[in-house]
């Protein structure tokens, strides 16, 4: 029974992961009307006599860029892209470059500056299309003048091992860069830019969502107080806000919501009632699973407000604190700690699954658990890989990994919990 349950959180993940790729969102949000008008979100653009460029950057990028040059057709003048990795099948007339991702290498730092000149050398008076999707905070990046690759690599790693939240490591990230914060944006003066956003970020924060680019900067957090915090000894550039023009227009095609909707959808199809828990979990990620899955359980036993049809569904991320060294990502250790408090429980399936296919590094979207995937027998090596943080390791060792790589999009995490 708790294997096919697995199936079915299987399934909802893969159908709330469909809704929100950038092929569905971007046709449903962008179209050619006629040979010189461009209809976006209703919005229309005269195109008669202006170039129409792209930029794209984030993990969404390739398929997000495959996208608008189809729908542009001959109209495409010419773009270029940065994200982390490639389906080969892709056809891109745009400039491909590859950056890293968690953490910047000398790859990002290339693109950041390719990106730069790119946007600098377009035409006065063009079309710039900036398709921005999660991840473009690490894989593009320029730095600013007495900032060093291996700097912002440390600070970043010290930052995300200590369990920063991605608006705090964005806040330092955006003070060491000459592109984050509107630095890209104040290159585009020139021309009239237009952002579409597939948002990984809680409430949608465009100045988050990879680090702001190519919106004007706000003030929301400061970086010396994010470094304090988490006890980083890091010296920083002075702060200097960057001069836009304008504030482009801006769509967000696809969030978090989007997708949970979806879910909801695809539970309900499959006979189940959904109940979202919530848009907008954060905090630890062993402690957030192990309250989620002691609320699954509670409704199997029949002492929780959900009925026994249920499917649990959240959405978010969290973050990890790092204390050891073994191989995971935060859905892979929220699934770990969720199957523990889930031993011995029937009927029950929970699911822990990032809608970018790729948990940190790991080359799965996370886990999916059972009350069977804890035994007596592996209890304490389940423990011991949660203290080392090598999560994937054990849940791959007992065919709970679930995932075959990258989606294409990137919309947070989901959590989909199911009552047999």
């Amino acid at each position: 029974m708790s294997d096919a349950l697995a199936h079915i959180v299987w399934d909802i993940y893969r159908r709330a992961v469909e809704r929100v790729l950038p092929e569905t969102v971007i046709s449903k949000g962008v179209r050619l009307q006629s040979e010189n008008r461009l209809e976006i979100d209703g919005w229309n653009f005269d195109i008669s006599d202006r170039p129409v460029h792209v930029i794209a950057v984030g993990k969404a990028a390739g398929e997000m860029t495959v996208a608008v040059e189809s729908i542009l057709g001959e109209r495409f003048t010419g773009g270029i892209m940065v994200t982390k990795s490639l389906d080969n099948d892709l056809k891109l007339r745009s400039r491909v470059l590859l950056g890293s991702h968690p953490v910047p290498d000398e790859q990002s730092l290339e693109a950041g500056d390719s990106v730069l000149k790119f946007a600098r050398d377009i035409p006065d008076g063009s079309l710039v299309l900036c398709l921005i999707s999660g991840g473009g905070s690490a894989l593009m990046e320029s730095l600013r003048p007495g900032v060093s690759l291996e700097d912002l690599q440390r600070t970043t790693r010290l930052l995300l091992n200590a369990g920063a939240s991605i608006h705090e490591l964005n806040a330092v990230r955006a003070r060491m860069s000459e592109i984050k914060a509107g630095g890209l944006l104040a290159q585009l003066n020139h021309v009239e830019v237009v952002n579409l956003i597939i948002s990984d970020v809680l409430g949608d924060d465009l100045t988050t969502i990879a680090s702001g680019p190519t919106v004007p900067r706000t003030l929301s957090e400061r970086a010396e107080d994010v470094l304090q915090r988490y006890g980083v000894d890091q010296l920083l550039p002075e702060d200097v806000a960057q001069s836009v023009s304008a504030t482009p227009k801006t769509v967000i095609l696809a969030n978090l919501g989007v997708a949970i909707e979806a879910a909801c959808g695809a539970a309900r199809e499959h006979g189940l009632e959904p109940a979202v828990l919530s848009r907008s979990l954060s905090g630890e990620a062993r402690h957030v699973a192990t309250t989620l899955a002691g609320i699954v359980a509670d409704t199997v036993a029949g002492v929780s407000t959900f009925p026994r049809n249920s499917c649990i569904i959240a959405g978010g991320e969290t973050t990890v604190t790092v204390r050891g060294d073994g191989t995971g990502g935060r859905n892979t250790e929220c699934a770990l700690a969720a199957a523990i408090r889930l031993q011995g429980v029937d009927n029950i399936a929970m699911g822990f699954l990032a809608t970018d296919g790729d948990d940190a590094e790991t080359n799965v979207a996370g886990g999916i658990v059972t009350g069977a995937t804890i035994t007596s027998d592996n209890i304490q090596a389940a423990h011991d890989a949660l203290d080392r943080n090598d999560t994937f390791t054990f849940l791959d060792g007992v065919g709970s990994a679930w995932g075959n790589g990258p989606t294409g999009t990137n919309v947070n995490d989901l959590v989909i919990g199911i009552v047999g």
